[in-house]
């Protein structure tokens, strides 16, 4: 009796599951039908959503052509290459729909604009680029990117940093390159890493409590001398990975995959570096600030600034007596 109702359960479940397979074959063969009518009358939009729903449904080699095809013909020649391309990857080596989908890919490849991005010397190396619904890492800087002809806005983003927008016409054939950067520094990042563009410690040399000033004074010496000391180490490994990009990446923007790893290490060493120096130098100097306005005097007036510039930081220390 239980053997019997184990069985009747799964004879239940493969009717079940075949009965689902059926239903979406069949809204599959639905959707390509209505695509080709709509391919036909020149309705590329609605025929191109059909084929990709289609494909969805039912992955087939032949509706991939189609969807291939109907890109082509909607002017998306980048989205068709790579289309044509997947196809041909896919087939078995004896399918004669082969032949068709390289001929197609290599009559696409020279009709391809292409794009080579690069960020601005002084952007942040966690940039990203967006273009639409495509997110561009930081890997794809340097490498000519195949894209759709026609306009495009392209999003360059990084965190505590504003969207910067950038406008682009591309026509067939056509080979272009673009410096980019995000947008201005939002204020948390300005706060925490430039200051502020007024003195951040400003105060009268004759005030009470410079026994507390003195020890406050020593503490962020170290406390600078210490970031001084990770900037420079962190410098140190960082030239440290450049032989080994060198030895990994070649001239043509190709790379090994420990070239990829080292350049990695060697970006993150980078900003470990950059940040150690910055705010080292910003708690030396305000230590060194308190130091000479610890002992007795008349009325001297010092103070510390540290103020944004193009590299990073810059601090500067005045006192009058």
């Amino acid at each position: 009796m239980r053997r019997t109702a184990h069985t009747s359960r799964i004879l239940l479940a493969l009717l079940l599951a075949s009965g689902h397979a059926a239903a979406q074959e069949a809204a599959a063969d639905a959707l390509f039908d209505s695509a080709r009518t709509a391919l036909s009358k020149g309705d590329f939009d609605r025929a191109c959503e059909q084929f990709r729903a289609s494909d969805k449904l039912d992955p087939a080699p032949g509706t991939e052509l189609n969807l291939a095809d109907c890109e082509e013909k909607r002017g998306h020649l980048a989205s068709a290459w790579v289309q044509f391309r997947s196809v041909e990857e896919k087939l078995p080596p004896n399918d004669e729909r082969i032949a068709v989908a390289h001929a197609r890919a290599e009559a696409l490849r020279a009709r391809v604009p292409k794009l080579t991005l690069s960020l601005a010397p002084n952007a942040p190396r966690t940039s990203t680029v967006r273009d639409g619904s495509v997110e561009l890492g930081s890997a794809a800087f340097g490498i000519a990117l195949p894209l759709d002809p026609g306009a495009h806005r392209l999003l360059v983003s990084a965190p505590g940093f504003t969207t910067q927008s950038f406008d682009i016409q591309l026509t067939e054939g056509e080979t272009r390159s673009l410096v980019v950067t995000p947008g201005a520094a939002t204020g948390a990042v300005s706060a925490a890493v430039s200051g502020p563009s007024q003195p951040v410690v400003s105060h009268d040399a004759a005030s009470a409590g410079r026994p507390g000033r003195r020890t406050l004074g020593f503490v962020l010496g170290g406390v600078g001398v210490a970031g001084l000391s990770v900037g420079t180490v962190a410098g140190l490994l960082m030239a440290s990975k450049k032989s080994a990009v060198d030895d990994g990446c070649h001239p043509d923007k190709s790379c090994t995959n420990a070239g990829l790893a080292a350049a990695h290490s060697a970006h993150d060493l980078q900003i470990v570096a950059n940040v150690s120096w910055v705010v080292g130098a910003a708690a030396l100097g305000a230590g060194t600030y308190f130091l000479l306005t610890s002992g007795p005097s008349s009325k001297p007036s010092s103070s510390v600034a540290l103020a944004p510039s193009p590299g990073g930081g810059q601090l500067s220390f005045s006192r009058s007596w």
